[in-house]
């Protein structure tokens, strides 16, 4: 196996914790939260996350990885197609079916 075929996840979990600038996801008042409450798709947060990707970033996912998680919150880093690194928060609301939102996001391209 060639060294040059080797993805070095430490390197990007590393760039990963670098990232501090961050955006909001996706904002939802009570109001709405209810309407989407039924959206089986919502209870997912691999969907959830590629949806938010493809949608609102328009970005592709190459992979992803929990970095960590918590009763009701989801930090991921995702690699794209187009080779950059994410940081997406994700939010579980148990008071509205278990659904999950973005609740933030940051990222930047990869360096070669």
């Amino acid at each position: 196996m060639s060294s040059s075929s080797i993805v070095d996840r430490d390197k990007l979990v590393d760039q990963y914790h670098l990232i501090h600038d961050f955006n909001s996801g996706e904002e939802f008042d009570s109001q709405k939260l209810s309407e989407i409450q039924n959206d089986s798709n919502r209870q997912d947060y691999k969907k959830v996350l590629d949806d938010f990707l493809t949608h609102h970033l328009e970005k592709e996912m190459e992979s992803f990885q929990t970095i960590h998680k918590s009763e009701h919150e989801r930090h991921i880093l995702v690699i794209t197609k187009d080779q950059w690194l994410f940081r997406v928060s994700l939010k579980q609301w148990p008071d509205y079916k278990n659904i999950w939102t973005v609740d933030m996001y940051g990222g930047f391209p990869l360096s070669q």
